[in-house]
Order: C-alpha cells, then sequence, then structure tokens
C-alpha cells in the first residue's frame, strides 16, 4: 500500500507538467484560429461642436455637449469570441454583414472617409437650409448616366457641364431648360469641363418613353454648392456617415443665439439627409453605452434604430427616437435647463 502511494506521489508532477503542456498546445492553437465575426464595442467620444468651424457670421460657442459617438470593430478569435460572449456592452456581428469579403482594408478606409465627407456636406447643407441661408451654386456635372440614350458614351460622370445648346449652366434646372423648343433628333452641343480641360461634345437628342415629342439627353445632373460663408467640419481620420445629425445640430447651435442643449451633456448618432431625415446606423447598442459612460444624460438615436437601442446595457440614460433634425431641434428646444 505505501508502494502505490509513493507511485503516485511520484507521478503526479508528470501528470501535472504533460497538463499544462496540453493546454498550452491547445490555447496556443484557439488563440490563432481567427473567426469569421467583429466584436463591436463602445468606442472615442467627442463633441461635435468641437469639430465646428465657422467664419464670418456671429457664432455663439455652447456652453454643453453634443457627443458624437463611435464604434471599435475588431477580429477576433476564439478566446475573444467566448470573452465577448460573456460581455453585455460587446456584440459580435459576422464580417460580411459589415464589408464585402473581397474588400481590401484600404478600400475599406477609403469608403468610410468618403461616407463622412458626403455626411459634412449634407450636414452642413441642411443646418444652413434650417436657419434660413441659402447655399451658393458651385458646379453642375454629370452624376448618371443612362445606357443606351444619347449621353451614353459621349459625356462621363463627373463632366463639369458648362454651357447646353449655346445656354449657361448655372444650376441643375438650367439643364432641362435649355432643351425647351428643341425637339428629339436635334443635335446640340454640350460644353464640359473635363479633368481640367474644356471640351465640347455633340449630343443628338432622343425622345422620352413617356412623350414621343419631348427630347432628353439621357443624364441625371447634380448640383453642387457651397454655404455663404465658410463652414468647415473636421474629424481627423474618423470614417462612416452616422454622425451627420449630431454635425448638423451643432452648427444650428453655433449660429443660433441660446443653447440647444440648455447646458446638458447629449449625445446622438444618425446619418443625415438632405430632405432632413435622420437614417438608420450600425452599432446602436454600443453607442447607447459609450454615451452613457461618457456622462450623456440623454441619447437621441434614430426613430428605426429605437428599439435596438433599449436592449443597450445601460443604467438610467433616457433614449429618445429622433426622425429628423427639425425633430431633434424641438426636442432641444424643449428642454428645461439643467
Amino acid at each position: 500500500m505505501e508502494d502505490q502511494q509513493q507511485q503516485y506521489t511520484s507521478s503526479w508532477p508528470l501528470y501535472t507538467a504533460g497538463f499544462l503542456l496540453f493546454f498550452s498546445v491547445l490555447s496556443v492553437i484557439l488563440w490563432s484560429v481567427q473567426l469569421p465575426y467583429l466584436a463591436w464595442s463602445a468606442g472615442p467620444v467627442s463633441d461635435a461642436a468641437d469639430a465646428i468651424e465657422i467664419e464670418g457670421p456671429q457664432v455663439f460657442t455652447p456652453d454643453g455637449e453634443l457627443l458624437m459617438l463611435t464604434v471599435i470593430s475588431q477580429d477576433v478569435n476564439l478566446f475573444e469570441a467566448v470573452i465577448a460572449g460573456f460581455d453585455p456592452t460587446i456584440d459580435l456581428l459576422a464580417k460580411d454583414r459589415v464589408r464585402p469579403p473581397d474588400e481590401t482594408d484600404e478600400e475599406y478606409r477609403t469608403r468610410v472617409l468618403t461616407q463622412m465627407d458626403e455626411s459634412q456636406t449634407r450636414a452642413i447643407t441642411v443646418a444652413l437650409a434650417s436657419l434660413g441661408y441659402e447655399m451658393v451654386p458651385r458646379d453642375v456635372i454629370v452624376g448618371e448616366i443612362v445606357v443606351g440614350l444619347p449621353a451614353d458614351g459621349v459625356l462621363e460622370l463627373g463632366d463639369s457641364v458648362e454651357t447646353v445648346n449655346g445656354q449657361d449652366i448655372g444650376r441643375a434646372a438650367d439643364v432641362p431648360a435649355a432643351l425647351e423648343g428643341l425637339k428629339p433628333g436635334d443635335t446640340i452641343t454640350i460644353g464640359v469641363i473635363r479633368e481640367g480641360s474644356e471640351k465640347d461634345v455633340d449630343v443628338t437628342l432622343a425622345a422620352r418613353e413617356d412623350d414621343s415629342e419631348s427630347p432628353i439627353i439621357g443624364v441625371v445632373v447634380r448640383e453642387l454648392t457651397d454655404p455663404p460663408f465658410p463652414v468647415n467640419i473636421d474629424v481627423g481620420n474618423i470614417g462612416g456617415p452616422s454622425a451627420g445629425m449630431m454635425h448638423a445640430l451643432a452648427i444650428v447651435d453655433s449660429l443660433t443665439p441660446g443653447e440647444l442643449t440648455k447646458g446638458r451633456v447629449i449625445a446622438g448618432t444618425g446619418t443625415i439627409q438632405f430632405d432632413g431625415s435622420v437614417g438608420n446606423i450600425g452599432g446602436i447598442r454600443q453607442k447607447v453605452v459609450g454615451a452613457e459612460a461618457a456622462g450623456a444624460s440623454i441619447i437621441l438615436v434614430p426613430a428605426g434604430n429605437y428599439e435596438e437601442a433599449l436592449t443597450a446595457h445601460r443604467n438610467g440614460i433616457e433614449i429618445v427616437a429622433i426622425a429628423t433634425l427639425e425633430d431633434a431641434v424641438a426636442y432641444l428646444e424643449g428642454l428645461e435647463p439643467a
């Protein structure tokens, strides 16, 4: 009996060492296995008003804060996925829900930065329009070409349209106006600037499908405008369109006497469209978490994200559904001072 006890006692270090070796090897293997998922967690928070630069009119620097929210997206291995599964502030999403499988990191970065640029343009335009400012026309460009119609193969996307049939083009509405009195089959000359060079192209007009007497070129033109005074939004390397509503609110607050925030810390998220509507965003649950951690008492969320936002891990932060910029301004104006 004593011999068996001695044999067991002398063997247990070997068993322990074997177990530890096995566990170590298994850990290395599992740690190296990357999963087709991303972990989303709350990201850095900043005051949207700090990013706004306005020259010309009087600017009323806000005392409160309008927080812009972000999300951190990370690849995960098996261990990290398990840990994330126990953390109510982190969500795991399939990678293909966030970006196409064949999209490179550089292409992804370019895409989200472009989305931010476009969002800023919309935020400036909508905010100034809500305050009664008119944008200044800068350029009219070819934004879409209909395949099979006269412009196809003649005009190019991004062409700056200067003249149509001898008439100067300053607004998008000037293009169809220049076709008045013409008929399908007529040939016109369109003056464009392409890659910095002036160019004249001839186009033979086609007939509309719904009206054989009305001529068309076969393009959709887009009007580019500038604000009546310099307005700039500088957010560094942050990408994506989800800060649009907060940038628009920050511009409105900066150009309006008084305090939209009533001295409070207000967070928010949502895209902004040219009609003032606020669109859905990704990572709403993480943004609620980030807003509360940053000290916000209220978070404004797109109406379409409201139900999901209510499922976020939170304590006392109030969640408010917003459908338009007008809704957001009206809500803030109705707040009691902090």
